[in-house]
């Protein structure tokens, strides 16, 4: 049975953009009492002996703290925009994907409730190690930043964006964002809009060899909508909720080359849609913490392609739809008397169902699938104190612990999945700490990956290993229905130190080794390994030539990876310092009004009575993570930054197939096209600002690769050394001296932003030394360096 046509969104687009400008326009009237505390950098008081209020739960300390100058150095406007410049702190070698985001040490509905807050609403950033994220019920796969935000903050936000290549000819994207954030006495209320034209670059636009001009597109044009609502509140009985609701919609278009019907270009029209309510719940109940989320989620895509077979004109079709909820509780609690504490645990119950329905039209043939998949999980999580700072086997070995962890996964198409892991975390002191675990975890195939609907897509060009030449094939994509459940093992070996009580210098390193069997992989490379492993999915002509590719998800026997990820990061205040005597003075008031010691997770960060004062009395190692010490807010201080970190792979490894040889992803070997993988990586980050100017920096490096094309020199191809750079530049006049006198400069930022500074592109050189067709440095990259325009005004 065929799902019902696809309705078109372009009254409901335009709808939403004439509301999002009217809010833009009408935000002048919505501008209320100013907050005492909407612009000025109030730090926390941190109290040595006591936890900062919004502390996540545990042992676990963060990796790194920033406060408010710190994270306003950075020059992001949101949570989204900070988590990106946060990229060199937050990668990990455990998984892939966005970190477990929390905010006052607890969960949230989803990163969709929080991405638009923003960073001037954020009293504390926390970033801690993978390990963390199972006492609230997630793999440690990822990263988890805990942000801390102000008590009460309010503010209408306008922002309007100009985005451009340096390159002449298209690609300018044209933004404009509102909102409305408000937050006293735990309630928080956020209402988000976006809209964004974004035109496209066709290879006429760009200097390309053996192209066809105007009639292929090397960038779509495209238009998108976003609306995001959230709001949280305390309730009885010390139970909170929040409830958020999205709605994003985009449409684009790009050209396929010449149609042989006529001088126009075939069409590849796409329309996407998803709409999401969740909700998140926490309080307490007979001694166990509890928190709850559920979610209710449809996405729709609809694709229309212009195709020509056979004399005769065609329209290729395909339109998915995804429907799923879901659902968890996650429990926690302590128990039990142990000579160093007692146990804690977190107890994890987790239920989904997913519906995927698709149809397609290929060449006039119709076809249709349905997929469903339910899935039920229990995970526990135990940690067990071994020995306690200062008391017996502690006063030697400091402060020792181990986790235990067991999950079982029930998926409704592929059976029952089993994780487990145990680790040791180890604090000597209180300026190192090591961190050791391991885990095995069952991993299924995605839906996409299993029932996305079939689609081809003619003049790909692609580089064919085998021949030493570039060819124009028939792409083919989708889902791959018989594809197995892989199994991955990791184990990480984490040092974190900080050498020096008064400088603010953390070093950390990792070491990682993962071993996935049954890995789950996008198709390879066309090279002559690839092709002898999975010869149905290369078609050739009686020429030898290759004319079509089928790039679906495959398997592979074994993908193995060791690597080592170390740096450190930096910070030290500049401008004016606080004297001895003015510290003295805030910790007579801080104790006199009693703001020592705020419960974790209250969610209330201390400020001081009486004003705005900036408080931090931690500062060197009495502050968890390194965070920045001293005061944090006068209008001539300032902060300096550095953040670098390198990776140093050792093994990069796929085995195809059981009975062939492993291939070496450093030596020769690849995965797509886009080279081999790197042995060293590098990430730099950069900040400094005072008085409410700044420049922010990142840098980013990779080592060169190669591809052995296994038919002689011929199918060689080298891949030079990669560095992007990028740099931010931000102003708030509303901080200046001069600016008093306009006080409706208050809340102003403009930022100026350029990315790929050196328009940047990687080379890429054939065994005869010439750059193959598919490589030109224009078709790898058509935007280049990009030059970004915005200007936002918070109203408080």
């Amino acid at each position: 049975m065929r799902l019902p046509p696809p309705r078109r969104f372009a009254r409901l687009r335009l709808s939403l953009l004439a509301g999002v400008a009217l809010a833009s326009l009408s935000t002048a009237a919505l501008a209320q009492a100013t907050d005492d505390f909407a612009d000025v950098e109030v730090e926390e008081l941190v109290v040595s002996g006591s936890r900062p209020a919004g502390s996540v739960i545990g042992d676990i300390t963060p990796e790194l703290t920033l406060s408010p100058q710190e994270i306003r150095a950075y020059g992001a406007a949101s949570v989204s925009e900070l988590l990106e410049a946060l990229s060199p702190q937050i990668g990990s070698g455990q998984g892939s994907g966005r970190p477990v985001v929390l905010i006052n040490g607890g969960r949230v509905s989803g990163f969709a409730e929080i991405r638009d807050l923003p960073t001037e609403a954020i009293v504390r950033v926390e970033i801690l190690p993978e390990e963390l994220a199972l006492k609230y019920g997630y793999p440690a796969t990822q990263k988890v930043v805990n942000m801390v935000l102000r008590p009460r903050f309010r503010a209408t936000l306008v922002e309007s964006t100009v985005r451009t290549p340096t390159q002449a000819g298209g690609g300018e994207t044209l933004g404009a964002h509102g909102a409305r954030l408000d937050i006293l006495q735990g309630r928080r209320l956020t209402v988000d809009g976006k809209a964004n034209w974004t035109g496209g670059i066709e290879e006429s636009d760009r200097n390309i060899t053996g192209g066809e001009g105007a009639f292929r597109s090397l960038q779509a044009r495209s238009d998108d909508v976003s609306l995001n609502a959230a709001y949280a509140r305390p309730l009885d009985n010390g139970v909170a909720v929040s409830v958020n609701s999205l709605f994003e919609a985009s449409d684009s278009q790009a050209r396929q080359g010449l149609s042989p019907f006529g001088p126009e270009a075939q069409l590849r029209n796409t329309e996407r849609q998803t709409a999401r309510l969740a909700a998140s719940a926490t309080g307490a109940l007979a001694g166990w913490q509890w928190s709850t989320t559920g979610e209710l989620e449809r996405a729709g895509v609809d694709t229309d392609t212009d195709r020509a077979s056979g004399g005769q004109a065609f329209q290729d079709t395909a339109r998915t739809v995804t429907t799923s909820a879901q659902a968890d509780l996650v429990l926690n609690r302590s128990f039990g008397e142990l000579p160093a504490g007692q146990i804690s645990t977190a107890l994890t119950a987790r239920a989904s169902a997913t519906e995927l329905e698709s149809e397609a039209t290929r060449l006039g043939t119709f076809q249709a699938n349905y997929l469903s998949r339910t899935l039920g999980e229990l995970r526990g999580n135990f940690d067990i104190p071994l020995t306690r700072d200062g008391e017996g086997l502690g006063e030697r070995l400091g402060r020792l612990s181990a986790n235990f962890n067991v999950g079982m996964e029930q998926v409704s198409d592929f059976g029952t999945l089993e994780t487990y892991g145990y680790g040791l975390n180890w604090r000597p002191t209180s300026d190192l700490r090591v961190l050791g675990s391991f885990s095995r975890s069952g991993q299924a195939p995605t839906m996409g990956q299993l029932g996305n609907p079939v689609t081809v897509t003619t003049g790909v060009r692609v580089f064919d290993l085998a021949r030493g030449e570039t060819a124009e094939v028939a792409r083919i994509t989708g889902g791959q229905a018989d594809l197995a459940a892989a199994t991955r093992d990791v184990f990480k070996l984490g040092v974190s130190y900080q050498p020096f009580d008064e400088i603010n210098l953390r070093l950390q390193a990792n070491y990682v080794a993962s071993r996935t069997h049954d890995a789950v992989v996008a198709f390879p490379s066309a090279s002559t390994q690839v092709e002898a492993a999975f010869p149905g999915r290369f078609t050739r002509n009686a020429a030898g030539t290759l004319v079509a590719l089928d790039a679906r998800p495959v398997n592979f026997a074994l993908q193995a990876r060791d690597e080592v990820r170390w740096g450190l990061t930096y910070s030290r205040p500049v401008g004016t310092v606080p004297t001895e005597a003015q510290r003295a003075e805030m910790r007579r008031r801080a104790e006199a009004a009693g703001l020592a010691g705020a419960p974790p997770g209250s969610g209330a960060p201390a400020v001081m009575p009486g004003g705005p004062l900036p408080m931090n009395l931690g500062g060197g190692r009495g502050r968890p993570g390194g965070g920045l010490g001293g005061f944090g807010g006068g209008p001539r201080s300032g902060v300096f930054q550095v953040g670098l970190y390198h990776t140093l792979a050792f093994r990069d490894e796929v085995q195809i197939a059981p009975g062939l040889p492993g291939l070496d992803l450093l030596d020769g070997a690849a995965l797509g096209s886009g080279g081999g993988s790197s042995r060293h990586q590098v990430q730099l980050q950069t900040n400094y600002s005072r008085s409410g100017l700044g420049i922010s920096m990142g840098a980013k490096w990779q080592s060169a690769t190669r591809i052995d094309g296994g038919g002689g020199t011929e199918g060689d191809l080298k891949f030079s050394d990669f560095a992007t750079v990028d740099l931010r530049l931000f102003a708030d006049p509303g901080r200046q001296r001069w600016a008093r006198a306009y006080p409706w400069l208050r809340g102003a930022r403009a930022t100026l932003s350029i990315d790929n500074l050196f328009d940047s592109r990687q080379q890429v050189r054939a065994g005869d030394g010439a750059t193959p067709v598919t490589y030109q440095p224009d078709l790898l990259d058509p935007v280049g360096r990009t030059v970004r325009l915005t200007l936002r005004k918070l109203i408080f």
